[in-house]
This record gives C-alpha cells, structure tokens and sequence, in this order.
C-alpha cells in the first residue's frame, strides 16, 4: 500500500506542480510570454519562458513514470491478488476497470471543453489544479479501503528459503537486491532475458505492436483530419466520442467470446478483427482523398471515421484478453510485477516508435504512408499473437473438426 500512496501523492504533486506553471504563463505572465513566443520579447524574457515549458515538459515526463507505477501496483498486482486465480472473477474486475478508464477519458475532455468556454484557459487550468489537490485525499481514501477490505494485499509475496524466519529472508532479500549501477544493468538484462523466454512474450509483442500507429485520435491523426482534411473540433470531438463508445461495447463483447471460444481464440478474434476494420481506412487515405484542406466524398470519410470506431471494438476486447493472459501467466511468478511493467516497457517503445515514424513522414500528404505502416504493424502483431495461440493450443485453426496449422 505504501507503494501505491507514495505513487499517488508523486502523481497529484506534478500535476499540480504544471497547472501551477500554466497558471504563471496564463496569467501574471501572459503577456510576457506572448511576447517570447512572438519573438518580441528580449533573451531574459525568452530563456524565463522556456524554462517554465522544460519543467512543463519534465514534469509530463515523470508523470509518465508514475502513471506505469500505478498501473502495475493496483491494475496489474492488486487485481490478480484479489481475484486469486479465478478466471471469472480476473475478467469481471479487469473489465470494470477498463470501462472505467474509457469513461473517464470520454467524460474528462467533455468537463474541461465546457469550463474552457464556461471561463477561459485561466478558469479551466485553475479548476485542473483545484481538482489535483482534492484528488489526492480521495485516491488515498480509496487505495486505503481496497486494502484494508482484501487481507490478500497484505501478504509477503516475497519467497522465504527454508530455515530462515521472516526476519532473516527480508534481510537475505535486501542484500542481495543489487546496489552498484553494474549489478542493476545485469539485473534489468535478465529480466529481459527471462520475459523473452516466456510464451507470453510473443502475446506481449502483439499488444506493442499495435501501439505504433496514428489509427488512433492523437495529435497526428487530429492534425491530419483538421489540415489535411478540413473537419472541425466538433466532428472530431463526435467522432472520439464514438470511438469511446465502441471502445465500451468492446469491454462487452470480450467476455462474450471468452464463453463462447475461450480466452486464446476471443484474442485471435478480437485483433484479427481490428486488422480487417482497419485495412479499408488506410485505403481510404490513398484513394477517394478529394483536394486538399478538403473533406472528401461522403463514402471515404465514412470509411474513414466508421472504420476506426469500429476496430476500436477488436482493439479493447483484445486489449482485455492479453492482459488476462499476462495475468495468468505471471500469477505465481515472483517477479511478476518487474515482468508485466517489461511489457509496459515495451508498449512505450513502439509508442515512441510512433512519433519518429511521424516526425520522418510530418507533412499532412505523407500521412497515407503513417497509416500504412500502422496497419503493417497491427498485422505483424496479429502474426505474433498466431505464434503464441500456437504456443499454448498447439494449433491455430479448426477445419472440419480436424486441428491444422
């Protein structure tokens, strides 16, 4: 628990720490850096400016770090604890969890648009800071609750050997963790090492691989859509909506498959599905385009649009079942924690993978080839994702009743 406090309170501090900056800019400083950003401004002026965006920037980045920490402490750790090795139970709370998350994300842009032309940026950033704050005592309550109500968090996952009491393995323990800069390389290389050797490990793959890609509403595909395509921030902000909402129903149809085909083929459905979704998008976007800073004929923009929202039914229903895998497959292993966050790892990899692919096609008329490597990338993760489903079922497809492939 104290982990996951320590977390808590990191994550809020920055958070509050940068609306605090932005309220600097937006404010007391506004007009001080509108000049620096115009080139109007003298050095002094510009260097104070950028100085307050690197801490902004920095702060975005620890804020990252936390985020994982958090992820792995109570969405990874805590769920598998509580739901002890019940497939049932590993599913409903993953699912709650997930919706949770997509209804936050569907109702945060809602709350800050409406403060935003309620009061303005200044009103929008302070309620932001306000609300991290007050946030902090709330997460504490609730991490607090959850674990006083499951006796299972309280357990010493650590592994004892024998003929040593609690005392003496937490000493053993501490002093073989490692302490020079050379021992902690070792130790993150095994760990890789390790992850690799795991048939959950090409499971994995297939769930980072389907982060390199700008099929998604990020910065780059909203830049495209507005430039490039000529729509407004409220189709777009529809159309995440949407996407959201499907996002939902893929929560829905995931434990559907699972009773129906089990958890391994629902995952093979699930992204097999998002591929076939995705394939006639990135042909829209080489075909049917119409004139620049244009929105095109009706049929491309609805394939565009609709093809999207729909994948993101295969994108979370499969997100749902490789977790549960990664849940399963680490459940005893006591390391599991150090494992899963490899995963995480790995999935900021190809995210960051993402933006160099952006940064060497960035004009709005190269966005077609961004797209195309996405949905390359979704395939070669449907690929990887078949070569685990062969791992662990020893065959991929069915074919009149006879297992082949």
């Amino acid at each position: 628990m104290r982990a996951s406090a320590y977390t808590s309170w990191l994550d809020q501090i920055l958070q509050a720490f940068s609306y605090s900056l932005f309220l600097l800019l937006l404010v007391p400083l506004r007009h001080f850096a509108a000049n620096a950003f115009h080139g109007k401004a003298a050095i002094g002026e510009v260097a104070i400016t950028w100085f307050i965006l690197l801490l902004v920037i920095a702060c975005s980045a620890t804020l990252g770090l936390s985020a994982t920490g958090m992820i792995v402490a109570i969405e990874r750790d805590w769920i598998t604890e509580i739901a002890h090795g019940d497939p049932t139970v590993l599913t409903r709370l993953n699912t709650y969890m997930r919706r949770i998350d997509l209804l936050s994300r569907l109702v945060a842009p809602l709350v800050v648009s409406l403060t935003t032309s309620l009061g303005g940026y200044p009103l929008a950033t302070g309620a932001l800071l306000g609300f991290a704050i007050l946030s902090y005592g709330v997460e504490y309550l609730w991490i607090k609750v959850v674990y006083n109500h499951f006796p299972v968090l309280e357990r010493n996952k650590r592994i004892i050997p024998n003929g040593l009491d609690a005392g003496q393995g937490e000493q053993q323990e501490a002093e073989q963790q490692p302490q020079s800069l050379s021992e902690r390389l070792q130790s993150e290389k095994d760990d890789w090492l390790e992850f690799i050797r795991l048939p959950i490990f090409f499971s994995s793959t297939s769930m980072a691989l389907i982060h390199l890609t700008t099929l998604s509403y990020d910065g780059t595909f909203i830049s495209y859509i507005k430039a490039a395509r000529g729509w407004d921030d409220t189709i777009i902000a529809s159309m995440r909506g949407l996407c959201l909402m499907t996002g939902l129903i893929g929560t829905a149809v995931m434990p559907l498959l699972e009773r129906k085909v089990g958890l391994e083929r629902a995952g093979a459905w699930s992204i097999w599905f998002e591929v076939g979704c995705l394939a006639p998008v990135a042909l829209a976007l080489f075909y049917g385009t119409g004139r620049y800073g244009e929105h095109g004929p009706v049929w491309n923009s609805v394939i565009l649009f609709g093809g999207i929202a729909i994948s993101r039914i295969g994108l979370w229903s499969f997100d749902l079942c490789q977790l549960k895998e990664l849940q399963l497959a680490l459940d005893d292993h006591p390391r599991r924690n150090q494992l899963t966050a490899r995963q995480i790892s790995l999935q900021n990899l190809f995210d960051l993978l993402k933006y160099v692919l952006t940064l060497w096609a960035s004009s709005p008329s190269c966005f077609k080839w961004t797209a195309l490597v996405s949905w390359l990338a979704i395939v070669s993760g449907a690929v990887s994702y078949a070569v685990y489903l062969r791992s662990v079922r020893g065959h991929l497809l069915h074919i009149c009743g006879r297992k082949v492939l």
